[in-house]
């Protein structure tokens, strides 16, 4: 009768450990972007952006314009896009611009060190990173360079990545845009 309890014991224990261990966090509260905008919205631009010449995106976190190693690309970042480069600086004013399509998109990038001496090129622990994109697609009469912003994050893909929410974007462009119903 003892060793039925022990094997009950074990089994129940086992099926616990198995079915917490195949689930992943779903006590998140707060909606991804990409569940909460839509087409329609309005990016509105409250201070004009410069762009140099040959330059066809910019990079905001933190609601500053940032390049190069100033860059932290695991917090997140926006960039954004206009249709191609220009030998000339330009300058983006201020306004309101539709957005009419929104598509995520997941990209795996190397950021470990790189063996170059196995089978193939990877990194020398075997993993990669992930860039976590919501992008927006932009419309202007007046200013239609201006193609999309793209918001992302680098994630580690063994710990549950995810896309950014609203409230992330909203504070990597702190005052600088603002999204609009």
């Amino acid at each position: 009768m003892n060793i039925h309890i022990k094997q009950w014991t074990l089994i129940s224990f086992s099926i616990l450990l198995f079915t917490a261990g195949c689930t992943t966090p779903s006590s998140r509260q707060v909606p991804y972007a990409y569940e909460e905008l839509h087409p329609g919205m309005s990016l509105v631009l409250h201070k004009a952006i410069r762009f140099p010449a040959y330059t066809a995106a910019i990079t905001i976190q933190t609601g500053q314009l940032k390049q190069g190693l100033s860059l932290d690309t695991y917090y997140p970042n926006c960039r954004l896009e206009l249709r191609s480069q220009s030998p000339s600086v330009r300058v983006i004013e201020p306004q309101r611009f539709m957005i009419y399509k929104i598509r995520n998109h997941i990209e795996y990038v190397m950021s470990k060190p790189v063996m170059l001496a196995g089978l193939g090129l990877h990194s020398a622990d075997g993993t990669s990173d992930q860039v976590y994109s919501t992008i927006l697609y932009l419309k202007s009469e007046k200013q239609p360079e201006v193609e999309l912003l793209s918001c992302q994050h680098w994630e580690d893909p063994t710990s549950f990545p995810h896309h950014l929410t609203v409230d992330q974007i909203k504070q990597t462009l702190d005052d600088l845009f603002t999204l609009e119903n």
